[in-house]
């Protein structure tokens, strides 16, 4: 949890990118263990005209040895929507000072190699018009897929996802048809991207309840999101100067007891929902595609190999394994160990 103000700082600083995480939230994610924090540790000084390393400074004055220094963290999880196969980053974030070191990378495959052993994928979101796409397709992840952002940035989110295992060229992929999470409040249907066309190239923009909507939207002069015009009432308050600055009385404070002051409670905002139609539409389509992209070759060969390599069995392991199961020559056929030989074999 000492961690919990330096990921939230630069959440904070990378909002755009990463998008925003509550501070409960995080809590949960660190309680949880899916959280990895990169430390820079061992830097190299330069001492007296020569580099010497910060890990031979245990002879020195504490105040002369740098301490660890937190540069980026990664949180995931070796589950999405409840596949025990699929697993998902959800934040990958960086340092400014100490981005295209690697970092990301060594992240990555430490992710990987924390994973359950049934895990053999890992997917991402990740916004279209932003470079970190690039740090995706160096990774080996493949774009399979795409949906629509927030009704108010317009934006469109990459489905990026890879085979973790070193040499596997088997695994299916697979990707949802339906996103109904998060705090956007919409559930968004998952399109393939086409054949032939490019992630960065532009996508439609599908939102429920489109194709009904009645107001108008328009983006405002110098505004970077589109909103829809919208008619409010203002109330009157009483505009008092005080120590150079402005402040706001109601009219009860100023003898106008008649006036109301309280405002009536907001509605909670709906969430809006997808059509049924366009939902099996949508399945039946990942489906098809699907069979199309699997039964090709080998996809996702990144700059940057960070496959996670299985252990291989030892010797010892091997040898008692035939040992229970080889019985032994002093022991009569009706021992236990016998027995429990006969189990293991058949």
């Amino acid at each position: 949890m000492s961690d919990l103000a330096f990921i939230d700082g630069l959440q904070k600083q990378h909002t755009q990118m990463v998008g925003w995480m509550p501070t409960k939230q995080l809590e949960g994610k660190i309680g949880a263990g899916h959280v990895l924090v990169a430390e820079e540790v061992g830097s190299r000084q330069k001492a007296e005209g020569r580099e010497e390393d910060a890990s031979h400074c245990s002879a020195l004055p504490t105040a002369y040895c740098p301490l660890p220094t937190p540069i980026g963290y990664c949180i995931g999880n070796d589950q999405y929507f409840k596949r025990d196969d699929v697993g998902i980053i959800y934040q990958m974030n960086i340092a400014p000072m100490k981005q295209r070191g690697l970092i990301g990378a060594t992240l990555l495959k430490v992710m990987f190699e924390r994973a359950a052993y049934g895990c053999r994928l890992f997917c991402c979101w990740c916004a279209q018009d932003i470079a970190a796409n690039r740090f995706w397709e160096a990774m080996g992840f493949v774009p399979l897929a795409f949906r629509s952002g927030s009704r108010g940035k317009q934006r469109v989110h990459i489905f990026w996802q890879r085979r973790i295992r070193s040499g596997d060229t088997t695994t299916p992929y697979w990707f949802p048809s339906q996103t109904t999470g998060g705090s956007i409040r919409e559930d968004r249907l998952v399109l393939p991207i086409p054949p032939g066309t490019h992630w960065s190239d532009a996508m439609p923009i599908l939102l429920p309840g489109e194709e009904q909507a009645t107001e108008p939207m328009k983006r405002l002069r110098g505004a970077s999101r589109i909103v829809k015009p919208r008619i409010r009432v203002a109330s009157r308050a009483v505009v008092m100067a005080a120590s150079g600055g402005l402040w706001f009385a109601s009219y009860k404070q100023q003898g106008n007891p008649q006036e109301p002051t309280d405002q009536a409670p907001r509605e909670p905002r709906k969430k809006k929902k997808n059509h049924p139609d366009l939902i099996a539409a949508a399945r039946q389509l990942r489906d098809r595609w699907l069979e199309q992209v699997n039964a090709m070759p080998l996809m996702g060969q990144g700059k940057y190999d960070v496959s996670k390599a299985l252990a291989v069995p030892t010797v010892k392991v091997v040898a008692s394994i035939r040992a229970l199961i080889e019985p032994s020559s002093t022991g009569s056929t009706g021992s236990p160990q016998a027995s429990s030989a006969q189990a293991i074999a058949a």
